[in-house]
């Protein structure tokens, strides 16, 4: 049997300076050529085949059992490729290479863990009991780069019976550096988006009778909609409507003719996902009507909620128990509303997207996700590809 834990850790510090590599050249959405043609070299020199020309810039590595791999099942490794359009100011020796552009989530780690996963199975590949697929998605920060790597056909030939993914930071606070959490269940919520246009009737401030106001009638929409959270749905179902952007007027004196709003909604069930975007419309629209204004308005089902399956995430849960001591393995009994497009492939076939703390300290201060002096402990890096490797080889096991 493999000692998964030595295997990680005699590979720690390829695993760090892939990190380090990548976190130099961050790219945004799915336009990620110098990152695929990084993780195409690396998969090269360790003589695993890949395919290309998922979701534009992504690739699928594929690690057979034999030849004939119709024959055995299918486990799948899924990370992501993308940054974010922010400047870094970590003052990094690695720091990013492209202005404007920084992994400020972590996505070069989780690439690089799962290259670290990548050199362990292909260099045992005949103790693994079936095929692994390592799926290199770009596109996860908001441009839908799972459901087009599905759509692409990134689960299919082989096709796919589980899955795994991660996420690295300090997206819970109990799940401290080293610390694995894990939750069955909702996890995270979808990403859904909304904008309006409130149209009235603009005029001079001094005389709002002649005119229809769409900066007063926009604040009684904002205020009536929080209605549909706190009156429309069960307290212990979460729910979030935000306005985030408000635009509208020129000048201190005059009532614009429209004002402009957008803004997110998250749900962690699908249900109250469905009922509340066809009232939210209907709410908005009554208001404005009631007020003489017309209105416009749009909304965007983003990704899904992002659903653990209870028996896989159990089976992942004693993984971890095994390989690390019980105390580091966190069950995490709430979920989150910040949402992830691994939601697309739980949705297809049975896996768990798990996290990983790995808070590091910036200034003396650490920094959240997409922050510009967001940070991560290397140290921990050998842990998540000793889970990637370990549950693909006991899951072959079992099934």
């Amino acid at each position: 049997m493999i000692d998964f834990i030595e295997e990680a850790q005699n590979i720690e510090d390829q695993i760090i300076e892939w990190r380090r590599e990548l976190h130099k050249i961050p790219e945004v959405g799915l336009e990620t050529p110098k990152t695929r043609k990084f993780i195409e070299n690396e998969l090269d020199k360790m003589d695993i085949k890949y395919e290309t020309g998922y979701a534009e810039n992504g690739l699928v590595a594929l690690i057979e059992k034999e030849d004939n791999q119709e024959e055995y099942k299918t486990f799948a490794i899924r990370t992501d490729m993308d940054g974010l359009e922010v400047k870094e100011e970590t003052g990094l020796p690695f720091s990013s290479e492209h202005e404007g552009k920084m992994h400020a989530c972590g996505h070069d780690a989780h690439m690089a863990m799962a290259l670290g996963a990548a050199k362990i199975i292909s260099e045992n590949r005949e103790e693994f009991g079936g095929n692994i697929k390592i799926l290199f998605q770009p596109g996860e920060e908001g441009a839908g780069g799972g459901e087009q790597m599905v759509k692409d056909g990134a689960l299919k030939n082989p096709d796919v019976d589980a899955i795994i993914g991660l996420h690295i930071g300090g997206i819970f606070d109990k799940v401290g550096p080293g610390k694995i959490g894990v939750g069955d269940g909702p996890m995270m919520a979808c990403i859904d988006k909304f904008q309006m246009k409130v149209i009235g009737k603009g005029g001079h401030g001094a005389m709002p009778n002649t005119g229809v106001d769409p900066i007063a009638i926009s604040a009684s929409i904002i205020e009536n909609i929080q209605t549909l959270i706190s009156r429309e749905i069960s307290p212990v179902r979460p729910g979030v409507i935000s306005v985030c952007q408000i635009n509208g007027g020129s000048a201190f004196n005059v009532i614009p003719g429209e004002v402009t709003m957008k803004g997110t909604a998250r749900f962690i069930h699908q249900k109250e996902r469905e009922e509340i975007s066809n009232r939210f419309e209907e709410m908005c629209r009554k208001i404005a009507e009631s007020r003489n204004a017309e209105l416009e308005f749009e909304y965007e089902y983003g990704y899904p909620p992002l659903v653990n399956p209870a028996e896989f995430t159990n089976f992942f849960k004693e993984c971890a128990q095994d390989l690390l001591n019980n105390e580091d393995v966190i069950q995490l009994e709430e979920p989150i509303m910040g949402g992830e497009d691994m939601a697309y492939y739980l949705r297809e076939v049975p896996g768990t997207f798990f996290f990983l703390g790995g808070q590091k300290e910036v200034e003396g201060e650490f920094h959240g996700h997409h922050n510009s002096k967001f940070d991560i402990d290397e140290n921990v890096f050998w842990k998540g590809t000793a889970l990637f490797t370990k549950t693909a080889y006991e899951w072959f096991r079992k099934n």
